[in-house]
């Protein structure tokens, strides 16, 4: 095997890993898939809405700027999205003591509620999608995917000023 082949099945692989990450996300995110985990969940929210319960879900409360920060999305997007929230009962905002100018907003139980129904249904849909992959080979990928995740938050993005294939010295990702 020459040195050239070696680069080309590298080549080949990061492609392939590249179309393979990009096709989980289009499938993912499609309004088909979401439209089906609402039919199975007999829910009524938005793929955007539902963002947005997983990123509030997962803190004790946030601002609309940090939400908007943390979901890429603009300040007022975020604020209309989280007053549709609120008006659903699946959010609540309350001013934060040190600067009362300023809202945070909190899962509601209800609203935790309907982010469990989707995720277990998210859940099991992979479930199903792995069932006849045997164990050992679950638990490779799931060991990969962490490692590709942590690798990927710790190393820095290139720019456009770097040269191919140099590894630039900025800060790592979060």
């Amino acid at each position: 095997m020459s040195r050239t082949d070696g680069v080309e099945r590298r080549t080949d692989a990061v492609e392939r890993i590249e179309h393979a990450i990009g096709e989980l996300i289009r499938v993912s995110s499609s309004p088909r898939v979401h439209a089906e985990r609402l039919r199975a969940t007999g829910l009524g929210i938005s793929s955007t809405e539902f963002r947005f319960l997983r990123t509030i879900g997962g803190h004790d409360r946030l601002s609309v700027s940090r939400i908007a920060e943390i979901l890429g999305v603009s300040q007022p997007t975020a604020s209309r999205t989280l007053r549709n929230l609120e008006a659903q009962g699946l959010v609540s905002r309350a001013s934060v003591e040190a600067d009362g100018r300023v809202a945070a907003y909190g899962i509601t139980q209800r609203g935790s509620g309907v982010q469990r129904r989707l995720e277990d249904h998210m859940h099991q849909q992979l479930i199903s999608a792995l069932d006849d992959v045997p164990d050992v080979k679950r638990t490779q990928l799931a060991d990969q995917l962490e490692d590709l995740i942590g690798r990927l938050k710790h190393t820095p993005v290139p720019t456009s000023a770097s040269p191919a294939g140099a590894r630039p010295t900025s800060a790592p990702r979060t």
